[in-house]
């Protein structure tokens, strides 16, 4: 097998890897509260909580975004990761901003914010792994 074919492959599993892992860990949380545990979306959980999931989750995105910036490369189906977990963050943000409003209940902005959260673990995790795997094979 060729050194194309190699890459090709390995593009394909980072896909497929990708393709799973962002459903699952968007949907986890919802699963987890209403599914599994049957908490009731009334329950009153504290501010802070989704405040400092969504504060992570900021720094992560920032992180995975200076990660790719710093490298002299620009490759668009890296900079595609970027896009769940900035929607991720945009809605958990609207969705604490409709809490204050009061128009919002407090646990659908706890899961947004682990979403977003777990989002944001993912596309760390992916480039993280593409600069030390496959970028030392590309020179």
């Amino acid at each position: 097998m060729g050194e194309i074919e190699k890459l090709k492959k390995m593009r394909y599993v980072w896909a497929l890897l990708l393709g799973v892992a962002y459903p699952f860990t968007i949907i986890y949380p919802f699963a987890d509260a209403y599914l599994f545990r049957h908490v009731p979306p009334t329950s009153a959980i504290p501010f802070d909580y989704s405040n400092s999931l969504l504060f992570t989750s900021s720094i992560l995105f920032g992180f995975t975004s200076l990660i790719i910036v710093s490298k002299e490369w620009i490759d668009r189906k890296v900079w595609a990761v970027l896009i769940p977990p900035l929607v991720m963050l945009v809605l958990a943000g609207v969705l604490i901003g409709s809490l204050a409003l009061g128009s919002a209940s407090e646990l659908s902005v706890l899961l947004f914010s682990s979403a977003s959260f777990n989002a944001n673990v993912v596309s760390t995790g992916f480039v993280i792994g593409y600069v030390t795997q496959v970028l030392p094979k590309q020179k």
